[in-house]
């Protein structure tokens, strides 16, 4: 015997639709404009403001670029070292706020990013083993410091 349920009618238009960033009409999941306003819509992808901020503070690694789902950020892991990959991507972070919200939607609006499992990857593999080499060579160098302030006395 089969239990009835009873589930709240839903229509299948209401599912699809969404409110449109600029003028708050009801639009479609899929549209890229609104037929409204003409505004562009960001459906699904990559806020300007968080890759600039990216490109900021983590730039010198790529974590911007894996953010926005490009694969040549591994170069600048590669680099950072040099700390042109730094000089680069504080170029992109003023690049990419100046950039149109249309011309961002247009270049990073459905684009997939790399997932986290990546970032975390990356976080493993390339800050961790960092930290560690700044804390083999910070150590000793704070160690010797203290024993000839010891000694000065």
């Amino acid at each position: 015997m089969t239990e009835n349920v009873y589930r709240q009618p839903e229509s299948i238009l209401e599912k699809n639709l969404v409110f449109c960033r600029d003028c708050g009409q009801k639009i479609s999941v899929t549209a890229t404009t609104c037929p409204s306003c003409g505004a562009t819509q960001l459906i699904g992808g990559k806020s300007k403001v968080t890759a600039a901020l990216l490109a900021f503070f983590l730039g010198s690694f790529g974590i911007h670029r894996f953010y926005l789902g490009q694969w040549w950020g591994i170069f600048y892991l590669l680099f950072f070292w040099t700390g042109i990959p730094g000089i680069v991507s504080f170029i992109e972070m003023i690049v990419f706020l100046c950039t149109s919200d249309s011309n961002w939607a247009q270049k990073y609006g459905n684009k997939q990013g790399v997932s986290a499992l990546v970032l975390i990857l990356i976080f493993f593999l390339a800050i961790i083993p960092m930290i560690g080499i700044l804390a083999a060579v910070s150590i000793p160098a704070y160690n010797d410091y203290v024993e000839r302030a010891q000694q000065a006395r």
